[in-house]
């Protein structure tokens, strides 16, 4: 059974444990998700949240949703997706999803920025994230002040914004954990004004 069936089959079963665990260093684990969090990154960024007083997030780019329901499943966190190309997410050849997805254009629509300026309490998360544009377009309407970011730390893969690079004015570093061993990093960011 190939992976994305496997793993498909675990989040029927509600199984997010077997997944972190089994799929982590899988040599597929690239077709449905970047990182596979351990069960002590997921404890980090709920107790994070807590202390910040974030009681959902909004997860930009979440692609397939598989890291955003298995961090609803570990948290207890809401997590809502949002995604481009509502074409290639109903077309025969997607990835399965995990988590009902807010399609949006790539140009921000008045129901997007809605849940962006309506949401105080809501953190952003971006998970290797790679359009510093749309980062910013979001960040601009963004109301909550919670951002996360996850992706690699000086390992060769590109992203835009990296982990900890330049997130813009206004936001500092709250705290950050690798994810397992591998160059990956969860980075929380609180907003000063």
């Amino acid at each position: 059974m190939d992976i994305v069936s496997s793993i498909t089959d675990l989040y029927k079963e509600n199984n997010w444990k077997e997944i972190v665990h089994k799929y982590h260093d899988h040599p597929d684990r690239n077709k449905l998700l970047w990182v596979y969090p351990s069960e002590e990154n997921f404890e980090f960024l709920k107790l994070c949240l807590n202390n910040l007083c974030c009681d959902r997030i909004f997860s930009v780019g979440c692609g397939s949703g598989l890291l955003e329901w298995m961090v609803t499943q570990a948290t207890g966190i809401p997590v809502s997706g949002i995604e481009v190309d509502s074409a290639w997410w109903r077309c025969k050849y997607a990835p399965p999803t995990f988590i009902p997805l807010h399609l949006t254009p790539l140009e921000l629509d008045k129901d997007t920025i809605n849940i962006l300026q309506t949401n105080k309490t809501a953190a952003l998360l971006f998970c290797y994230f790679n359009n510093r544009k749309s980062f910013e377009d979001y960040l601009h309407y963004f109301t909550g002040n919670v951002m996360i970011i996850i992706g690699p730390h000086e390992k060769g893969v590109h992203t835009d914004p990296l982990p900890f690079g330049d997130v813009g004015d206004h936001w500092v570093l709250y705290n950050s954990q690798e994810i397992r061993n591998s160059g990956d990093y969860i980075v929380v960011y609180k907003k000063t004004i």
